[in-house]
């Protein structure tokens, strides 16, 4: 099944780079793992798992990822413009509601949250995986990152290796949480680092957007 929610960002880099021989693609934020995977058997030939990279600090999901997508790469702490650690609401409920567990703890206040549980994660920056990788200077086909209000975070932490990225799925909000970062100032920020929006789309609402850009 194709989800039509990832076709703005496989056609903005089909049109942009052609198919990829080999794609490596970061998913921050990845619940299930099935996003970052079509991603890549969406934009190319995929024949080496290990270059799809699943983040995901929720520790049920993560046994969801291991025993779907064995053969990936999965980075277990959450991502941050600093290392330490944080607290993290878990949600339960169907797949949608897991995808919203989050550092943003007032969420708990939130109507539609009905159980939930607080935990302790890590957390670290994205250049510091690219690091571990192997990745510095290697092109990222597509990042994408939904991690709940904690966007702008996550770019910053990318530091020098931001334009490593040839085109981003960000998902965004009408507010921010951290520091109050909202869908506007990504847009300013990726403006600044020269990409170009190729597409904004309301999947969820018009407080959430999904914007994707592509490097220039």
């Amino acid at each position: 099944m194709v989800n039509k929610w990832l076709t703005s960002t496989v056609d903005t880099y089909i049109n942009h780079f052609g198919l990829a021989e080999l794609p490596i693609i970061y998913e921050v934020g990845s619940r299930d793992g099935e996003d970052g995977v079509e991603l890549a058997e969406r934009i190319g030939h995929v024949t080496k798992f290990s270059n799809i990279v699943l983040f995901e600090c929720n520790p049920p999901q993560q046994e969801v990822i291991r025993h779907n997508y064995p053969n990936v790469t999965l980075i277990t702490d959450a991502i941050s413009d600093k290392k330490g650690t944080v607290e993290f609401l878990q949600i339960d409920g169907d797949k949608n509601y897991v995808g919203s567990s989050s550092m943003d703890l007032d969420r708990v206040k939130y109507p539609w949250v009905k159980k939930t549980n607080t935990i302790k994660v890590k957390t670290r920056r994205l250049d510091d995986v690219i690091e571990e990788l192997g990745h510095q200077n290697t092109e990222i086909d597509v990042m994408k990152i939904d991690i709940e209000g904690y966007t702008y975070e996550a770019l910053e932490s990318l530091g020098k290796y931001l334009r490593n990225v040839r085109v981003f799925h960000l998902e965004t909000e009408i507010e921010g949480h951290a520091r109050n970062k909202t869908n506007l100032d990504i847009a300013l920020l990726m403006e600044s680092k020269g990409y170009k929006c190729t597409s904004i789309e309301e999947e969820w609402g018009p407080l959430i957007l999904d914007q994707v850009w592509v490097r220039i």
